[in-house]
């Protein structure tokens, strides 16, 4: 434990060691948990600690909402050596640092946000919507095409099986929907293919 860093606030010993841990973390957790406060601290942390030995050290935050990112710089504060953007911003960058013949590679008409898939998907192929179009939305996002688990099989994408198996405290789609949700999202990926 480095006695020379105080956090703003108090932490539980979990979240110090997380705070404190060297190398990269993976901090995953429900809404609540409080990933975003031990982020705010490791970044801090991180800052007093590695920038004074390292004159190349940089920090960069990304989020999907600019609210949160606005959180994050709020309470981090500026500072020379942190960067906050939003994800969208950040691919937007990037995009746009990349050469002509790379950049010409990805169709923005391949883009889909929830809006694009509800309404040039989701109602023309499921009119009558037997499960919400959010919920198919969410759980493609948060499960089958954007977990941890899904980016470790092959093709990136959660399995049936291994779908059907997550906890019920885990994920809240109940049972009975998750298999003609499956079949709702392979028809998705033919979709976008």
């Amino acid at each position: 434990v480095d006695e020379s860093w105080t956090p703003q606030m108090h932490l539980t010993q979990e979240e110090r060691d997380v705070v404190e841990a060297k190398g990269t973390v993976l901090l995953l957790g429900r809404s609540g948990t409080g990933k975003t406060i031990c982020i705010i601290n490791k970044m801090e942390h991180d800052r007093q600690t590695k920038s004074k030995n390292k004159p190349d050290f940089s920090q960069l935050f990304v989020a999907r909402s600019r609210k949160l990112c606005s959180y994050v710089q709020d309470a981090v504060g500026n500072n020379e050596v942190s960067s906050f953007t939003t994800f969208d911003s950040l691919v937007n960058r990037i995009e746009a640092s990349l050469s002509g013949s790379t950049n010409q590679n990805f169709r923005q008409s391949r883009h889909v946000d929830f809006s694009r898939f509800k309404n040039e998907f989701y109602i023309p192929v499921y009119p009558r919507e037997d499960i919400s179009a959010l919920i198919v939305w969410k759980a493609i996002r948060t499960f089958l095409k954007g977990s941890i688990d899904a980016f470790k099989e092959t093709g990136a994408v959660l399995s049936r099986g291994n779908f059907i198996a997550l906890g019920k405290n885990r994920c809240k789609v109940p049972l009975n929907l998750r298999d003609p949700l499956y079949d709702i999202f392979l028809q998705y990926q033919q979709w976008i293919n």
